[in-house]
């Protein structure tokens, strides 16, 4: 049993719709099994190698809930800070260079996300100005020419609502047109109700989800804000702004809403990665006396480390909330959207199935098993 076990959807289809939508959730590994006894120094080199997908942003969690639990200050934020915003950065272009075209059934274009991966990889090997702003010209020019089809200077104002769909028909790349399908029909429904998560300021977390996490024991693997389910990742991150909040207005949080939030999250990474001026994505708080904990955005959302020490400095007690456990929770956006959903045929119930995970972007794989009610 490992961190990426699968989650698994069964669909209940009676022939017209998917009546009740089930989410059984991954079965999680409790940290505190794999690092209690160990030393700090050992806790954070083993955590994120338990991780294949967000490494960065584990290990960035890690230093910095293991170092407020030893009552120190972390050192080096902003190259934290810069480190979480790339692998944010590359894995959010992945989805348009490779995980759309393929549930959309185009091409996709895995060439260039190698020469991205690659770029990211020389950047973090530098860890200079040079090589980082030469990834961010990298990753701005695929997003401008293989996605935008426009300069993303033109995109960050982008802000009228009526003027999307001209961009859908006039941008000559595969994005625009794998969006412009989902724009005609698939991809305007996904919204089950379920609340978009609120900015997470430090007086937020401590005051509005630590007390569920540390008086809930169930919370690693059924997280909630103060009680209710929430959407975590980047439509709740850029619910504000101006042409995503008039589309939550119409629509709600739709599938095509959740990639284009994608989207316009990418040019302000761009900007925040080449002039990162305070750590934002990665933070964190002494809780007392050998406590920490941190929280930490990825793209598919917040991720929470709590740490708590022994008096000898040894790792007692570690819990890990990912984002995949606040989007697929068993009564969370991907079943509320689903449970209703109009379906002709089993098949037409899993694709729509398929499309919503897509949109809310797990970090482990899925099963989709459709059973006629």
């Amino acid at each position: 049993m490992t961190f990426e076990a699968k989650i698994r959807i069964k669909l209940h289809w009676d022939g017209q719709r998917i009546g009740q939508a089930e989410l059984r959730p991954r079965p999680l590994v409790r940290a505190t099994e794999l690092v209690r006894g160990k030393t700090v120094e050992q806790a954070a080199t083993v955590i994120p190698m338990l991780f294949s997908i967000c490494g960065k942003a584990q290990g960035a969690a890690a230093a910095v809930v293991l170092t407020f639990a030893q009552g120190g200050e972390p050192d080096q934020m902003v190259e934290r800070e810069r480190l979480v915003l790339a692998e944010a950065l590359l894995e959010l272009l992945w989805r348009f260079l490779l995980d759309l075209p393929g549930i959309m059934g185009s091409q996709g274009n895995a060439a260039l996300l190698a020469a991205l991966r690659k770029g990211l990889a020389q950047a973090v090997a530098g860890q200079n100005e040079t090589a980082w702003q030469t990834f961010a010209v990298q990753a701005e020019t695929a997003l401008s020419q293989a996605i935008l089809g426009m300069p993303v200077a033109d995109w960050r104002g982008f802000s009228d609502p009526a003027k999307l769909p001209e961009w859908l028909h006039l941008a000559e790349t595969e994005t625009a047109r794998n969006l412009l399908e989902l724009w005609n029909g698939e991809g305007c429904w996904g919204d089950g109700g379920v609340a978009l998560m609120p900015d997470t300021s430090r007086e937020r977390i401590l005051n509005e989800v630590l007390p569920g996490l540390e008086g809930d024991e169930h919370f690693a693997l059924l997280p909630h804000w103060q009680g209710g389910v929430m959407e975590t990742g980047s439509l709740a991150r850029m619910q504000m702004h101006p042409l995503l909040a008039e589309l939550l207005r119409q629509e709600g949080a739709s599938i095509l809403a959740r990639f284009l939030a994608r989207l316009f999250e990418i040019a302000e990474l761009l900007d925040r990665l080449r002039e990162p001026v305070e750590p934002g994505w990665v933070q964190g708080a002494a809780l007392g006396p050998g406590i920490g904990l941190a929280w930490v955005q990825t793209a598919r959302g917040l991720l929470l480390h709590r740490a708590e020490l022994d008096g000898q400095g040894i790792v007692a007690d570690y819990c890990i909330v990912a984002p995949t456990e606040w989007n697929f929770h068993p009564a969370g956006p991907c079943v509320e959207a689903l449970t209703g959903k109009s379906a002709s045929s089993a098949d037409e119930a899993r694709r729509s199935a398929e499309l919503l995970v897509q949109a809310l972007d797990p970090c482990v794989a899925y099963m989709i098993e459709v059973e006629h009610a």
